[in-house]
Protein backbone atom coordinates (compact mmCIF):
# COMPACT_ATOMS: atom_id res chain seq x y z
CA UNK A 1 0.00 0.00 0.00
CA UNK A 2 1.32 3.44 -0.90
CA UNK A 3 2.30 5.79 1.94
CA UNK A 4 1.77 8.83 -0.27
CA UNK A 5 -1.27 10.59 1.14
CA UNK A 6 -3.52 12.80 -0.95
CA UNK A 7 -3.91 16.45 -0.02
CA UNK A 8 -7.41 15.68 1.26
CA UNK A 9 -6.04 12.95 3.52
CA UNK A 10 -3.32 15.24 4.81
CA UNK A 11 -5.83 17.90 5.78
CA UNK A 12 -8.50 15.50 7.09
CA UNK A 13 -10.02 16.53 10.42
CA UNK A 14 -10.03 13.03 11.92
CA UNK A 15 -6.83 13.29 13.96
CA UNK A 16 -7.67 16.84 15.05
CA UNK A 17 -11.18 15.83 16.05
CA UNK A 18 -10.05 12.94 18.22
CA UNK A 19 -7.53 15.25 19.84
CA UNK A 20 -10.30 17.67 20.78
CA UNK A 21 -12.43 14.79 22.05
CA UNK A 22 -9.54 13.50 24.16
CA UNK A 23 -9.13 16.94 25.69
CA UNK A 24 -12.85 17.24 26.39
CA UNK A 25 -13.14 13.81 28.04
CA UNK A 26 -10.04 14.48 30.14
CA UNK A 27 -11.78 17.67 31.25
CA UNK A 28 -15.00 15.75 31.99
CA UNK A 29 -13.02 13.18 33.99
CA UNK A 30 -11.46 15.93 36.11
CA UNK A 31 -14.87 17.55 36.63
CA UNK A 32 -16.32 14.25 37.85
CA UNK A 33 -13.44 13.94 40.34
CA UNK A 34 -13.90 17.45 41.78
CA UNK A 35 -13.77 17.83 45.56
CA UNK A 36 -15.14 20.74 47.65
CA UNK A 37 -13.33 24.05 47.08
CA UNK A 38 -11.77 22.80 43.82
CA UNK A 39 -12.36 23.86 40.22
CA UNK A 40 -11.46 22.69 36.71
CA UNK A 41 -10.87 24.86 33.64
CA UNK A 42 -10.77 24.07 29.94
CA UNK A 43 -8.29 26.16 27.91
CA UNK A 44 -8.10 28.88 30.55
CA UNK A 45 -4.67 28.53 32.18
CA UNK A 46 -3.64 25.57 30.00
CA UNK A 47 -5.31 22.81 27.99
CA UNK A 48 -6.83 21.74 31.31
CA UNK A 49 -6.13 23.05 34.78
CA UNK A 50 -7.33 22.26 38.26
CA UNK A 51 -7.27 24.61 41.22
CA UNK A 52 -7.00 22.54 44.40
CA UNK A 53 -8.26 23.46 47.84
CA UNK A 54 -4.72 24.14 49.15
CA UNK A 55 -4.01 27.06 46.80
CA UNK A 56 -2.12 24.70 44.47
CA UNK A 57 -2.82 24.47 40.75
CA UNK A 58 -2.16 21.67 38.27
CA UNK A 59 -1.56 22.55 34.62
CA UNK A 60 -2.24 19.78 32.11
CA UNK A 61 -0.95 19.73 28.55
CA UNK A 62 -2.73 17.03 26.53
CA UNK A 63 -1.17 15.27 23.56
CA UNK A 64 -3.08 12.61 21.66
CA UNK A 65 -1.78 10.47 18.82
CA UNK A 66 -3.31 8.03 16.37
CA UNK A 67 0.11 6.71 15.36
CA UNK A 68 0.82 3.07 16.08
CA UNK A 69 3.93 0.95 16.54
CA UNK A 70 4.52 -1.96 14.18
CA UNK A 71 2.89 -4.31 16.71
CA UNK A 72 -0.29 -2.21 16.71
CA UNK A 73 0.30 -0.56 20.09
CA UNK A 74 0.12 3.20 20.58
CA UNK A 75 3.29 5.06 19.56
CA UNK A 76 5.85 5.68 22.32
CA UNK A 77 6.75 9.01 23.89
CA UNK A 78 10.32 9.30 22.64
CA UNK A 79 13.29 11.29 23.88
CA UNK A 80 13.02 13.76 20.99
CA UNK A 81 9.22 13.84 20.91
CA UNK A 82 8.29 17.28 19.56
CA UNK A 83 4.97 17.32 21.43
CA UNK A 84 6.81 16.76 24.71
CA UNK A 85 9.43 19.40 24.06
CA UNK A 86 6.88 21.90 22.78
CA UNK A 87 5.01 21.36 26.04
CA UNK A 88 8.18 22.03 28.07
CA UNK A 89 8.78 25.13 25.97
CA UNK A 90 5.24 26.41 26.57
CA UNK A 91 5.56 25.91 30.30
CA UNK A 92 8.96 27.60 30.37
CA UNK A 93 7.48 30.65 28.68
CA UNK A 94 4.50 30.67 31.04
CA UNK A 95 6.87 30.58 34.02
CA UNK A 96 8.97 33.47 32.72
CA UNK A 97 6.15 35.52 31.17
CA UNK A 98 6.95 39.18 31.85
CA UNK A 99 3.51 40.19 30.62
CA UNK A 100 2.05 38.15 33.46
CA UNK A 101 4.34 39.86 36.00
CA UNK A 102 6.78 36.94 36.21
CA UNK A 103 9.95 38.64 34.99
CA UNK A 104 12.05 37.95 38.09
CA UNK A 105 13.48 34.78 39.55
CA UNK A 106 11.72 35.27 42.89
CA UNK A 107 8.28 35.56 41.30
CA UNK A 108 8.97 32.61 38.99
CA UNK A 109 9.91 30.42 41.95
CA UNK A 110 6.81 31.52 43.80
CA UNK A 111 4.68 30.55 40.79
CA UNK A 112 6.34 27.13 40.48
CA UNK A 113 5.98 26.46 44.19
CA UNK A 114 2.20 26.43 43.86
CA UNK A 115 2.08 24.71 40.44
CA UNK A 116 2.39 21.16 39.14
CA UNK A 117 2.98 20.55 35.44
CA UNK A 118 1.55 17.37 33.92
CA UNK A 119 1.98 16.08 30.38
CA UNK A 120 -1.00 13.79 29.76
CA UNK A 121 -1.05 11.59 26.68
CA UNK A 122 -2.22 8.31 25.25
CA UNK A 123 1.34 7.79 24.04
CA UNK A 124 3.09 4.81 25.57
CA UNK A 125 5.69 5.13 28.30
CA UNK A 126 8.98 3.36 27.68
CA UNK A 127 12.36 2.97 29.35
CA UNK A 128 14.17 4.35 26.33
CA UNK A 129 12.84 7.88 26.88
CA UNK A 130 15.93 9.39 28.48
CA UNK A 131 14.23 12.72 29.21
CA UNK A 132 11.53 11.11 31.32
CA UNK A 133 14.22 8.97 32.93
CA UNK A 134 16.55 11.82 33.88
CA UNK A 135 13.68 13.93 35.26
CA UNK A 136 12.67 10.95 37.38
CA UNK A 137 16.26 10.60 38.60
CA UNK A 138 16.32 14.32 39.44
CA UNK A 139 13.15 13.91 41.51
CA UNK A 140 14.58 10.88 43.32
CA UNK A 141 17.82 12.75 44.11
CA UNK A 142 20.19 10.61 42.00
CA UNK A 143 20.74 13.45 39.49
CA UNK A 144 21.12 17.20 39.97
CA UNK A 145 20.27 20.27 37.92
CA UNK A 146 23.70 20.36 36.27
CA UNK A 147 23.31 16.77 35.09
CA UNK A 148 19.98 17.54 33.51
CA UNK A 149 21.14 20.79 31.96
CA UNK A 150 24.20 19.11 30.47
CA UNK A 151 22.07 16.35 28.99
CA UNK A 152 19.63 18.86 27.46
CA UNK A 153 22.56 20.82 25.93
CA UNK A 154 23.97 17.62 24.43
CA UNK A 155 20.60 16.66 23.03
CA UNK A 156 20.21 20.09 21.40
CA UNK A 157 23.65 19.81 19.80
CA UNK A 158 22.97 16.34 18.39
CA UNK A 159 19.61 17.05 16.78
CA UNK A 160 19.22 18.51 13.28
CA UNK A 161 15.59 19.45 13.93
CA UNK A 162 15.43 23.24 14.30
CA UNK A 163 12.08 23.15 16.12
CA UNK A 164 13.50 20.79 18.72
CA UNK A 165 16.59 22.99 19.14
CA UNK A 166 14.33 25.98 19.76
CA UNK A 167 12.16 24.17 22.30
CA UNK A 168 15.20 22.95 24.26
CA UNK A 169 16.66 26.47 24.19
CA UNK A 170 13.47 27.87 25.74
CA UNK A 171 13.83 25.42 28.62
CA UNK A 172 17.53 26.14 29.10
CA UNK A 173 16.85 29.88 29.18
CA UNK A 174 15.33 29.41 32.63
CA UNK A 175 17.45 30.32 35.64
CA UNK A 176 19.22 27.25 37.12
CA UNK A 177 17.19 27.25 40.34
CA UNK A 178 13.97 27.93 38.41
CA UNK A 179 14.70 25.04 36.02
CA UNK A 180 15.40 22.74 38.96
CA UNK A 181 12.13 23.53 40.72
CA UNK A 182 10.22 23.38 37.43
CA UNK A 183 11.45 19.86 36.65
CA UNK A 184 10.87 18.73 40.24
CA UNK A 185 7.21 19.68 39.71
CA UNK A 186 6.90 18.11 36.24
CA UNK A 187 5.05 14.81 35.86
CA UNK A 188 3.89 12.43 33.13
CA UNK A 189 0.45 10.87 32.75
CA UNK A 190 0.97 8.38 29.92
CA UNK A 191 -0.64 5.21 28.49
CA UNK A 192 -4.03 6.83 28.94
CA UNK A 193 -5.87 5.59 25.85
CA UNK A 194 -9.24 4.86 27.45
CA UNK A 195 -10.25 8.15 29.01
CA UNK A 196 -13.97 7.44 28.52
CA UNK A 197 -13.71 4.37 30.77
CA UNK A 198 -12.10 6.58 33.42
CA UNK A 199 -15.10 8.91 33.15
CA UNK A 200 -17.50 6.00 33.63
CA UNK A 201 -15.55 4.77 36.65
CA UNK A 202 -15.81 8.29 38.10
CA UNK A 203 -19.58 8.18 37.51
CA UNK A 204 -19.71 4.81 39.27
CA UNK A 205 -17.90 6.34 42.26
CA UNK A 206 -20.98 8.53 42.78
CA UNK A 207 -22.77 5.35 43.95
CA UNK A 208 -24.58 4.86 40.65
CA UNK A 209 -25.89 1.27 40.13
CA UNK A 210 -23.90 -0.71 37.56
CA UNK A 211 -26.84 -1.02 35.16
CA UNK A 212 -27.33 2.76 35.07
CA UNK A 213 -23.73 3.94 34.68
CA UNK A 214 -23.90 4.10 30.88
CA UNK A 215 -27.12 6.14 30.89
CA UNK A 216 -25.84 8.48 33.60
CA UNK A 217 -22.59 9.02 31.73
CA UNK A 218 -24.38 9.79 28.45
CA UNK A 219 -26.74 12.30 30.08
CA UNK A 220 -23.98 14.16 31.94
CA UNK A 221 -21.72 14.07 28.88
CA UNK A 222 -24.44 15.45 26.61
CA UNK A 223 -25.46 18.20 29.02
CA UNK A 224 -21.90 19.36 29.73
CA UNK A 225 -21.04 19.39 26.01
CA UNK A 226 -24.06 21.60 25.32
CA UNK A 227 -23.11 23.99 28.12
CA UNK A 228 -19.53 24.17 26.86
CA UNK A 229 -20.73 24.98 23.35
CA UNK A 230 -22.91 27.83 24.61
CA UNK A 231 -20.12 29.24 26.77
CA UNK A 232 -17.64 29.17 23.89
CA UNK A 233 -20.25 30.76 21.63
CA UNK A 234 -20.77 33.54 24.16
CA UNK A 235 -17.00 33.89 24.74
CA UNK A 236 -17.28 32.80 28.37
CA UNK A 237 -14.36 30.97 29.96
CA UNK A 238 -15.09 27.34 30.71
CA UNK A 239 -14.31 26.87 34.38
CA UNK A 240 -16.41 24.74 36.74
CA UNK A 241 -16.16 24.73 40.52
CA UNK A 242 -17.28 21.90 42.77
CA UNK A 243 -20.19 24.01 44.03
CA UNK A 244 -21.36 24.81 40.49
CA UNK A 245 -21.16 21.19 39.41
CA UNK A 246 -22.95 20.07 42.56
CA UNK A 247 -25.73 22.60 42.03
CA UNK A 248 -26.29 21.81 38.33
CA UNK A 249 -25.72 18.04 38.29
CA UNK A 250 -26.64 16.71 41.73
CA UNK A 251 -30.15 15.98 40.53
CA UNK A 252 -28.85 13.80 37.68
CA UNK A 253 -27.00 11.58 40.13
CA UNK A 254 -30.04 11.47 42.42
CA UNK A 255 -32.20 10.23 39.53
CA UNK A 256 -29.82 7.43 38.63
CA UNK A 257 -29.19 6.41 42.24
CA UNK A 258 -32.84 5.59 42.93
CA UNK A 259 -35.18 3.06 41.33
CA UNK A 260 -36.62 5.50 38.81
CA UNK A 261 -37.10 4.12 35.32
CA UNK A 262 -34.87 6.24 33.09
CA UNK A 263 -36.76 7.28 29.95
CA UNK A 264 -34.74 7.47 26.74
CA UNK A 265 -35.87 9.46 23.73
CA UNK A 266 -36.18 7.38 20.57
CA UNK A 267 -33.12 8.08 18.40
CA UNK A 268 -33.61 5.39 15.77
CA UNK A 269 -34.90 5.70 12.24
CA UNK A 270 -38.60 5.91 11.38
CA UNK A 271 -40.12 3.07 9.36
CA UNK A 272 -40.61 3.43 5.63
CA UNK A 273 -44.08 4.45 4.40
CA UNK A 274 -45.37 5.77 7.71
CA UNK A 275 -48.90 5.92 6.35
CA UNK A 276 -48.91 2.13 5.92
CA UNK A 277 -48.77 1.56 9.68
CA UNK A 278 -52.04 0.06 10.86
CA UNK A 279 -52.49 2.54 13.69
CA UNK A 280 -52.01 5.43 11.24
CA UNK A 281 -54.55 3.90 8.84
CA UNK A 282 -57.05 3.83 11.70
CA UNK A 283 -56.33 7.44 12.62
CA UNK A 284 -56.64 8.52 8.98
CA UNK A 285 -59.97 6.77 8.74
CA UNK A 286 -61.54 8.69 11.63
CA UNK A 287 -59.96 11.96 10.50
CA UNK A 288 -57.61 12.45 13.45
CA UNK A 289 -54.71 12.99 11.05
CA UNK A 290 -54.52 14.00 7.39
CA UNK A 291 -52.62 11.93 4.82
CA UNK A 292 -50.38 14.86 3.90
CA UNK A 293 -49.58 15.83 7.50
CA UNK A 294 -46.17 14.15 7.57
CA UNK A 295 -45.03 16.02 10.69
CA UNK A 296 -47.97 14.83 12.78
CA UNK A 297 -47.77 11.26 11.48
CA UNK A 298 -44.04 11.21 12.31
CA UNK A 299 -44.70 12.65 15.76
CA UNK A 300 -47.30 10.01 16.64
CA UNK A 301 -45.01 7.27 15.31
CA UNK A 302 -42.29 8.52 17.65
CA UNK A 303 -44.75 8.25 20.57
CA UNK A 304 -45.29 4.59 19.75
CA UNK A 305 -41.62 3.81 19.19
CA UNK A 306 -40.50 5.63 22.32
CA UNK A 307 -42.89 3.54 24.40
CA UNK A 308 -41.92 0.22 22.81
CA UNK A 309 -38.19 0.97 22.85
CA UNK A 310 -38.19 1.89 26.54
CA UNK A 311 -40.27 -1.15 27.51
CA UNK A 312 -37.83 -3.39 25.69
CA UNK A 313 -34.80 -1.71 27.28
CA UNK A 314 -36.26 -1.83 30.81
CA UNK A 315 -37.10 -5.49 30.38
CA UNK A 316 -33.63 -6.28 28.99
CA UNK A 317 -31.99 -4.64 32.01
CA UNK A 318 -34.33 -6.40 34.44
CA UNK A 319 -35.89 -3.16 35.65
CA UNK A 320 -39.42 -4.41 34.86
CA UNK A 321 -40.83 -7.91 34.47
CA UNK A 322 -42.99 -9.65 31.87
CA UNK A 323 -45.80 -9.67 34.42
CA UNK A 324 -45.64 -5.88 34.79
CA UNK A 325 -45.65 -5.41 31.02
CA UNK A 326 -48.62 -7.78 30.67
CA UNK A 327 -50.55 -5.97 33.41
CA UNK A 328 -49.73 -2.61 31.79
CA UNK A 329 -51.08 -3.84 28.46
CA UNK A 330 -54.21 -5.39 29.98
CA UNK A 331 -54.97 -2.23 31.92
CA UNK A 332 -54.85 -0.15 28.72
CA UNK A 333 -56.98 -2.71 26.88
CA UNK A 334 -59.64 -2.78 29.61
CA UNK A 335 -59.88 1.02 29.65
CA UNK A 336 -60.35 1.01 25.90
CA UNK A 337 -62.88 -1.84 25.96
CA UNK A 338 -65.14 -0.09 28.43
CA UNK A 339 -65.11 3.23 26.58
CA UNK A 340 -65.46 1.57 23.18
CA UNK A 341 -68.58 -0.36 24.25
CA UNK A 342 -70.18 2.74 25.80
CA UNK A 343 -69.59 4.85 22.70
CA UNK A 344 -70.75 2.29 20.15
CA UNK A 345 -74.04 1.21 21.73
CA UNK A 346 -76.70 1.42 19.01
CA UNK A 347 -76.61 1.92 15.25
CA UNK A 348 -75.10 5.00 13.64
CA UNK A 349 -74.39 6.52 10.25
CA UNK A 350 -70.92 6.33 8.64
CA UNK A 351 -70.09 9.87 9.72
CA UNK A 352 -71.28 9.18 13.27
CA UNK A 353 -69.06 6.10 13.42
CA UNK A 354 -66.07 8.35 12.77
CA UNK A 355 -67.23 10.80 15.44
CA UNK A 356 -67.65 7.95 17.92
CA UNK A 357 -64.16 6.76 17.03
CA UNK A 358 -62.77 10.22 17.76
CA UNK A 359 -64.56 10.19 21.13
CA UNK A 360 -63.05 6.83 22.07
CA UNK A 361 -59.60 8.08 21.08
CA UNK A 362 -60.08 11.37 22.95
CA UNK A 363 -60.96 9.54 26.16
CA UNK A 364 -58.02 7.14 25.84
CA UNK A 365 -55.47 9.86 25.29
CA UNK A 366 -56.51 11.52 28.56
CA UNK A 367 -55.60 8.52 30.73
CA UNK A 368 -52.36 8.69 32.73
CA UNK A 369 -50.43 5.47 33.26
CA UNK A 370 -48.00 4.24 35.86
CA UNK A 371 -45.40 1.53 35.46
CA UNK A 372 -43.50 0.15 38.44
CA UNK A 373 -45.11 2.92 40.50
CA UNK A 374 -43.81 5.66 38.20
CA UNK A 375 -46.06 7.93 36.17
CA UNK A 376 -45.15 7.84 32.48
CA UNK A 377 -44.76 10.80 30.16
CA UNK A 378 -47.88 11.79 28.19
CA UNK A 379 -46.34 10.79 24.85
CA UNK A 380 -45.62 7.31 26.19
CA UNK A 381 -49.15 6.96 27.59
CA UNK A 382 -50.52 7.90 24.18
CA UNK A 383 -47.98 5.62 22.55
CA UNK A 384 -49.43 2.68 24.47
CA UNK A 385 -52.78 3.01 22.67
CA UNK A 386 -51.09 3.64 19.33
CA UNK A 387 -49.04 0.46 19.75
CA UNK A 388 -52.13 -1.57 20.70
CA UNK A 389 -54.02 -0.28 17.67
CA UNK A 390 -51.02 -1.12 15.50
CA UNK A 391 -50.98 -4.81 16.50
CA UNK A 392 -54.04 -4.39 16.17
CA UNK A 393 -55.92 -5.52 19.25
CA UNK A 394 -57.94 -2.31 19.64
CA UNK A 395 -59.47 0.23 17.27
CA UNK A 396 -61.66 3.32 17.13
CA UNK A 397 -64.51 2.62 14.70
CA UNK A 398 -67.02 -0.18 15.31
CA UNK A 399 -65.63 -2.02 12.25
CA UNK A 400 -61.97 -1.68 13.32
CA UNK A 401 -61.41 -5.45 13.17
CA UNK A 402 -61.24 -5.23 9.39
CA UNK A 403 -57.62 -4.12 9.92
CA UNK A 404 -56.85 -7.35 11.75
CA UNK A 405 -56.14 -9.37 8.59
Amino acid sequence: MSNNKTHTEKTAAESKSIGFDYQYYFFLWKVLLLQPHESVGLEVKDDIHTDLNNNHQVLYQLKHTIKKNTDGSIANLTTSDLDMWKTFSNWSQIISDKNDSRGTKLVQLSFIEKTSFVLASNKSSNNSNKVVGIISELQSGTKNESDVRSYFITLAKKTTNEDLKGYIKDVLNLDKEVLLQFLLNTFFHLDDDDIITKCKVAVKSKMIPQNKIEQAFKMIDSTLRSENFLQIKNKIKIEISFDEFYKKYRRYFDIFRNDTLIVQEYKGVLPDKLEDQIFIKQLLEIGFVESDDFDQISRLTLFKLKLLNNLEEWKRKGEITDIEIKRFKENAYNLWDTEFRLQHMGTFSEEEYNNKGIEVLRCMLKYPFKLSGQELDVDMCNGKFYSLSDEPIIGWRKDWKKHNK
